[in-house]
């Protein structure tokens, strides 16, 4: 897990438990491939609950996306991500792009448009990069970002695996 302003800015999990967030954020080219998806996905499994954050889901080509819809997730009695996303609470998956993480106009799906806390898998985490310039992006694992979005602070996932 990577601390605002740089991805150079290093720290674990456990280390900024006291983080809170108000979003997580998973996709984009580097952190929505169908692996990190699965991985979100046995998180969300595992925790039973639902999310306490707005939870945005961005996979990074047509392709994921159709894993999404279509492939079990181990160990999860048949069901897709898709299924266990919806059960979380998350919302649901959204078009191949990279939305928010390149900020974008304001109406770019999953913007920080005011100064939020997010937990992302994306790559960068410089000001403004997700939009608003004061918003602190912690860049993290899909397992992370998952647990995160299950307790509304930086969490390690290994909480609930």
């Amino acid at each position: 897990k990577k601390q605002p302003h740089s991805p150079d800015n290093r720290a674990l999990a456990r280390e900024c438990n006291n983080v809170k967030i108000d979003r997580v954020y998973i996709g984009s080219c580097t952190g929505g491939k169908t692996e990190d998806f699965m991985a979100a996905a046995k998180v969300f499994l595992a925790g039973g609950n639902t999310v306490k954050v707005p939870t945005f889901l961005v996979p990074a080509t047509q392709k994921v996306w159709m894993d999404i819809y279509t492939l079990e997730v181990p160990g999860s009695g048949g069901k897709t991500c898709s299924k266990i996303f919806e059960e979380a609470g998350c919302d649901p998956p959204a078009s191949p792009s990279c939305a928010a993480c390149m900020g974008g106009p304001r109406d770019t799906y999953g913007r920080l448009n005011e100064p939020k806390v997010c937990v992302s898998t994306t790559n960068r985490n410089f000001p403004g990069r997700m939009g608003h310039i004061e918003g602190q992006v912690y860049l993290a694992s899909p397992y992370t970002a998952a647990a995160s979005a299950l307790t509304g602070f930086v969490t390690d996932p290994r909480k609930f695996l």
